[in-house]
């Protein structure tokens, strides 16, 4: 069998799509089509069941066979490759996903102490609110995440407890006259989302004839454009705290509400199992852990 065909239908199986494979490989739709096709000719038996209504394709039997076979292969030979490159005293890679802010304002900024202390190790990062999947389909190594996820084949390790923040400036305060939960009646909302999901943690303990008083908002899809927002006196914001203390300690943003018990998420590393031995991922864990927020 062409293990460059293998390698078509271990990564089609995966991610069950031909786009995303296409796109995985840097090839066209009709070349992974092809690749297919040519290794169940080979093969003499169907592999790949017909797309359903969602346009996501299925195994055969004998497809979910060749695939647990691919699996091993695939990873021993990414043994074997991390075995030769540690041998001859080459790099070691690390494939690290972190959420976007997380990523821009903890990990980027720190990251540097790390890599001059093991200058053997080269790590290239995706930054993205989308993680879980690709840490499942070997795209990453290990990601930070603040929502749980739950797999046999991964660790989960605590990190930190991320704090969150209703903010506004002070200007916008005195607009507004902000000194009660009910005024934010008056203010316009600054949200990821139309229905006020991502302020979820601050509205769910507060009094319930209260959580009907919002009905300002502005979707802005980004906790940075939210925090620019809520400088230029657009509305009021809420965003983990480790993203505003500069700005909170210079007076530029006030914390509103500080006495309310918001509830806060758990930032988590998560990890495959098979990968905990590693002393590349050990030492990146135990310095992500001496991060302060």
């Amino acid at each position: 069998m062409d293990l460059n065909k293998l390698k078509v239908f271990y990564v089609l199986s995966q991610v069950k799509s031909y786009s995303k494979c296409a796109e995985k490989l840097f090839v066209t739709q009709s070349a992974i089509s092809h690749a297919i096709k040519s290794l169940e000719q080979s093969l003499n038996m169907a592999l790949i069941e017909k797309k359903n209504k969602r346009n996501v394709i299925s195994l055969t039997e004998q497809g979910k066979t060749l695939f647990r076979s691919c699996q091993t292969i695939f990873s021993e030979i990414d043994k074997t490759k991390k075995s030769l490159l540690k041998s001859s005293g080459g790099m070691e890679f690390i494939k690290f996903g972190s959420t976007v802010e997380f990523g821009m304002s903890i990990v980027l900024k720190n990251i540097n102490f790390f890599l001059n202390k093991y200058p053997n190790i080269h790590i290239d990062f995706k930054l993205s609110h989308n993680l879980f999947q690709p840490l499942l389909d070997d795209e990453l190594d290990m990601i930070i995440d603040c929502r749980p996820h739950a797999h046999p084949e991964i660790k989960s390790i605590h990190l930190f407890r991320e704090e969150y923040s209703v903010i506004a400036t002070p200007e916008y305060i005195k607009r507004n006259q902000i000194s009660k939960l009910e005024d934010l009646g008056r203010c316009n909302m600054i949200s990821m989302d139309s229905d006020l999901v991502w302020w979820s943690n601050f509205i769910n303990v507060i009094p319930v004839p209260k959580q009907s008083i919002f009905n300002r908002i502005t979707e802005i899809n980004h906790v940075r454009g939210i925090i620019i927002a809520t400088l230029c006196s657009i509305g009021v914001g809420f965003v983990p705290k480790y993203t505003i203390l500069r700005e909170l300690e210079q007076g530029i943003l006030v914390e509103l509400f500080p006495e309310l018990d918001i509830l806060n998420d758990n930032i988590n590393i998560f990890i495959r199992h098979k990968n905990l031995s590693e002393n590349k991922f050990s030492c990146l864990i135990d310095f992500l852990k001496t991060l302060m927020l």
